[in-house]
């Protein structure tokens, strides 16, 4: 079953996994797996570290910074379940536009899901509300990690190394490796069901 023909939204949990597991299924479709091999290519693996696993970075990749003929994965699930979406849910997916890639050091923890982190490209303080990454993500290490508004505080998606490095220049190397500008695909539409 292609994503064009999924069946209708529903969600059983209100969480930001639950919500992202949306757009995961949506794209889980050969038609954008060929999208997929092409981001891999962007990424040369020599330069990472083996115990890296990219698949979630390219997962990320396509929903959130592919554009075929002009839109993004998420840009078209919000096309195809807009009728269907509560407009507390159609926000979310409205807002998750706005996550990014990122480069922090990991200065707090607090339980039960609080984590402070600092921008390593600006300095600026960030706070996250992720129970899951909470358990592994400790002070003094660094994170590459894609950040999505959820509600009123950030979550992380499946796209996060966490790094055991000595200086922020080394970190700041590595993320080179996984920066990329948007891939512009065009002349790709999805062909029209029968």
């Amino acid at each position: 079953m292609s994503s064009a023909e999924k069946k209708p939204f529903s969600i059983e949990e209100e969480t930001p996994l639950a919500y992202f597991e949306k757009l995961v299924e949506f794209i889980y479709d050969p038609w954008y797996a060929r999208f997929l091999r092409r981001i891999s290519a962007r990424y040369e693996r020599a330069k990472i570290p083996e115990e890296i696993e990219l698949m979630p970075f390219f997962v990320d990749s396509l929903i959130f910074e592919t554009f075929i003929d002009r839109k993004t994965p998420l840009d078209r699930f919000i096309e195809h379940y807009q009728a269907q979406l509560k407009p507390r849910q159609l926000k979310i997916y409205q807002r998750f536009k706005t996550s990014a890639l990122g480069c922090y050091e990991i200065l707090e923890r607090h339980k039960p899901d609080r984590l402070l982190l600092r921008d390593l490209l600006d300095d600026s303080p960030v706070e996250v509300h992720d129970g899951e990454a909470w358990r592994y993500m400790m002070p003094g290490f660094y994170a590459i990690c894609r950040l999505l508004p959820y509600e009123d505080s950030l979550v992380l998606t499946g796209s996060c190394a966490v790094l055991n490095y000595k200086t922020r220049e080394e970190v700041l190397a590595l993320a080179r490796e996984f920066k990329h500008p948007p891939l512009f695909v065009e002349g790709e539409s999805r062909p029209a069901s029968p």
